[in-house]
């Protein structure tokens, strides 16, 4: 069943947090990212459909953008123009997110094998349960991602397709579309699959900083859980509710570790995102006011959800976990624990102290990642809007 880990949990069948890569696993095998072991059949056809896909998406790309300002500057209409450029800066920002991301594939395995552990704490059913909603809950999101960055690919195909001109007018080499109707349809196609190619990749990497972050949300819910029931078994003896605590204070390091996985990736993602989203969103509102009839509107209109959702979600993200980090603080320190011996309360004090210290993640080691920082970014839209109307360009376009 294709969208088994869409549903809801059933009896008997409840899926482990690892589930919540699966359909993000399947992306990234398809664009070359995942190889087989080397003892499958396919690894070295494998290995060279990854090369193949990261040569073009990487290097050829930016460089086919690019190379047709100076090659056939000429041949573009204002609205082609931005309609390219637009998607040009993205371009090269995903070369920089690949060459970041892609060498450390092996961390979403580490990730994984960590979530299993994380896991096992999770005996009782109703949380469980927790984890089994969190897991299509992830999944959805990939869907909905898929949905919005495919329709944006397909609806600037179409546009092409009534105004004559070539997706994104990036540079093919053997091709030119001006040499008659089957040329035309050919080169459009064509970019059509790469530039496909390339909106699925990008998907894939901003995604899973989203999937990370709700992952860990659930699993800090389901440690504050955890942490209300301390010293509330009745029966329940002094060291067995110092292991409890103990336990608790090892799923905290594990969740810490498990953050650690991935921070440095994310923060050179995330970094080369907030360079480019600005500028981006800038040109798109420029190509939306001026330039674009309606089928080319909507165009548009999808590339700057996709702008918005690249960094948007995930800077969300982190402001609800750093308000998790608070409440698991407030929770320990309102926990069952004025009458607990010495060892307990001096035990749980450390653990007060190390959640006082929230989990936060940092763009290129400058920019906290936050709504604030991605609203900043966000205002050279405005800036770019601003200055081309301050120099008369539009109009002068316009003239030409």
């Amino acid at each position: 069943m294709g969208f088994k880990y869409l549903q809801e949990s059933t009896e008997g069948e409840l899926f482990p947090s690892r589930y919540a890569y699966k359909y993000l696993e399947r992306g990234m095998k398809f664009v070359g990212w995942l190889p087989p072991s080397r003892s499958s059949g396919f690894y070295w056809l494998y290995k060279l459909w990854s090369v193949i896909i990261i040569f073009t998406m990487a290097i050829y790309l930016p460089i086919a953008f690019f190379g047709s300002y100076f090659i056939d500057f000429e041949g573009f209409t204002p609205g082609d123009f931005l309609t390219s450029v637009q998607v040009a800066f993205n371009a090269a920002c995903l070369a920089l997110k690949i060459f970041l991301l892609v060498p450390h594939m092996d961390r979403f395995e580490e990730a994984k094998k960590m979530l299993d552990v994380i896991d096992e704490r999770c005996v009782r059913q109703e949380d469980r349960v927790e984890v089994h909603r969190c897991v299509a809950r992830c999944n959805f999101i990939y869907m909905i991602y898929q949905g919005v960055y495919s329709s944006y690919a397909t609806l600037t195909y179409l546009s092409s397709a009534i105004t004559g001109s070539t997706p994104w007018g990036f540079y093919l080499p053997f091709v030119d579309y001006r040499d008659g109707v089957k040329s035309f349809w050919i080169a459009a196609t064509v970019e059509y699959i790469i530039g496909s190619a390339a909106v699925y990749s990008d998907q894939m990497i901003d995604i899973y900083p989203v999937i990370f972050g709700v992952l860990l949300r659930t699993h800090l819910k389901l440690l504050r859980g955890r942490v209300r029931r301390l010293r509330t078994t009745p029966g329940e003896t002094d060291e067995q509710s110092y292991k409890e605590l103990v336990s608790c204070i090892k799923d905290h390091k594990l969740l810490l570790q498990f953050c650690d996985v991935f921070r440095s990736v994310i923060s050179g993602t995330i970094f080369a995102q907030f360079l480019v989203i600005g500028l981006g969103l800038g040109l798109s509102m420029m190509n939306l006011l001026f330039f674009s009839n309606l089928l080319t509107g909507l165009a548009t209109s999808a590339f700057i959800v996709v702008l918005m959702i690249e960094t948007f979600p995930f800077c969300y993200i982190c402001e609800l976990i750093e308000e998790d980090c608070h409440k698991l603080t407030s929770v320990i320190f309102h926990s069952n624990w004025i009458d607990a011996n010495r060892r307990y309360k001096s035990t749980l004090v450390y653990f007060l102290h190390q959640t006082q210290q929230s989990i936060n993640f940092i763009a290129g080691g400058i920019f906290p990642i936050s709504m604030k920082t991605n609203i900043e970014v966000a205002k050279l839209a405005f800036t770019v809007v601003t200055v081309v109307k301050q120099m008369n360009i539009v109009e002068k376009l316009m003239k030409d």
